[in-house]
């Protein structure tokens, strides 16, 4: 019998991916009364519980005999480093001023630019630390963190650094991204465009991801277009906000760069999913957004479905969309976009950290890291079916047991 760290078992229902990405109509492994071996940080075996446990002597073991355990949650899309907050412009959105409006009045990221500029080092890293210990509480258990509230480039870099002074802390892996937000409103636009080409140097090795926010509002097309060309040529992986309030040709710029998720796309053209498809682009898109800026659009969810795009969800943490559970994102998927639960799940996990150029995690099968959730409900319908509490019920992180602490923050518990 094998000696290893972990046993998880007997399991009521085991529900996986087969490949990454999860594409519609691939097969996935569900399997009842199930067990998983974990030595280390890594899945070294899956299978009938029976077995499992007849072949492993695990030095710790967490039971799940009426649970539904998954591969950890991924959330591919937030903007997790700022300070302040923007509660009164809810009402205002209620006495109908648009999000493009508010921003023009100096409000919305303007607004929290200002606060999280304002702030000190040490203020900036307790609020991100503090949001990170708090999504694994959610089953959240890796998470890309997007700069974008600095504006000027030092800002920028700044709070990249910030971002890595946490990922070393945090109990969640963390995948940075320098996110090109908005345009100063003091400065020349083509001046801000340079200056920010000119910054890519000093955020080599604090950024995995370059973002713009190609947008009415933000940046046009031909500045993206730009942008993205110079990050691309610094190996910089690229990701894109694209057709989130218009569609001004932001989601076409995937025909001219391999851009790894184009994000939000609640006003992108039906015909746009089958240039994502050919391109292996992936579609992230971010529910609880759509519900926080009171809009009828929705992404083209069928055309995606019909041109194979693989569909990522994020929660979109912000000022503007404050929620750190991705078990919300979830549950909008399927009452506001028409997506499947099964489709749901895909989405958070296998096809989220494919977002991420992760090919590591996502999934329940050997080989794997052994990022992993126990659910408090029966199956993976339940995900989507019921709505509003927290269902997790224990998270593993890289093999290791994370436990709530009283502040309401979680450690990481070893087995030995």
């Amino acid at each position: 019998m094998r000696k290893v760290s972990l046993l998880i078992g007997p399991i009521g229902q085991l529900v996986t991916a087969r490949s990454i990405p999860w594409m519609y109509g691939d097969d996935v492994l569900i399997i009842e009364n199930a067990g998983i071996a974990v030595d280390g940080e890594v899945i070294i075996d899956v299978g009938p519980w029976d077995r499992i446990v007849r072949e492993y002597n695990g030095r710790c073991r967490v039971p799940a005999e009426d649970s539904l355990v998954t591969a950890g949650l991924v959330d591919p899309h937030t903007h997790l480093l700022f300070m302040g907050s923007r509660e009164d412009e809810l009402e205002l959105k209620l006495q109908g001023v648009t999000y493009e409006e508010i921003l023009r009045r100096g409000g919305g990221i303007y607004r929290t630019i200002n606060a999280t500029v304002n702030s000190s080092d040490d203020e900036l890293l307790k609020a991100l630390l503090n949001r990170l210990f708090n999504v694994a509480r959610f089953g959240t258990t890796t998470i890309e963190v997007k700069s974008g509230y600095g504006l000027h480039p030092s800002q920028e870099i700044r709070l990249l650094r910030i971002i890595n002074d946490a990922a070393s802390k945090a109990p969640v892996d963390v995948v940075p991204t320098y996110l090109i937000h908005v345009p100063p409103r003091d400065m020349d636009r083509r001046a801000y465009v340079r200056s920010v080409i000119e910054s890519l140097n000093d955020a080599k090795g604090l950024a995995q991801f370059v973002d713009v926010f190609c947008d009415e509002g933000a940046f046009t097309v031909d500045e993206t277009r730009e942008i993205l060309r110079e990050a691309g040529a610094r190996g910089f992986r690229l990701r894109l906000h694209a057709d989130e309030l218009v569609y001004m040709g932001c989601s076409d710029l995937v025909s001219e760069f391999e851009i790894t998720s184009v994000d939000h796309l609640l006003n992108m053209p039906e015909r746009n999913a089958r240039l994502l498809s050919s391109r292996k682009t992936t579609a992230t898109l971010l529910p609880i957004t759509i519900l926080t800026l009171m809009t009828s659009k929705r992404p083209p969810v069928r055309a995606l479905r019909e041109a194979g795009v693989p569909i990522a969800l994020g929660t979109d943490f912000s000022p503007n969309s404050w929620s750190l559970n991705m078990q919300y994102a979830m549950e909008l998927a399927t009452y506001l976009l028409g997506m499947t639960p099964m489709e749901v799940l895909m989405a958070s996990t296998v096809n989220a950290a494919y977002s991420l150029g992760l090919r590591d995690r996502g999934v329940v099968q050997p080989g794997f890291l052994a990022d992993i959730v126990v659910w408090d409900v029966p199956n993976y319908k339940w995900l989507s079916y019921e709505l509003g509490r927290n269902k997790v019920s224990v998270v593993i992180k890289r093999g290791r047991v994370l436990e709530a602490t009283g502040e309401g923050a979680v450690i990481s518990k070893g087995c030995d």
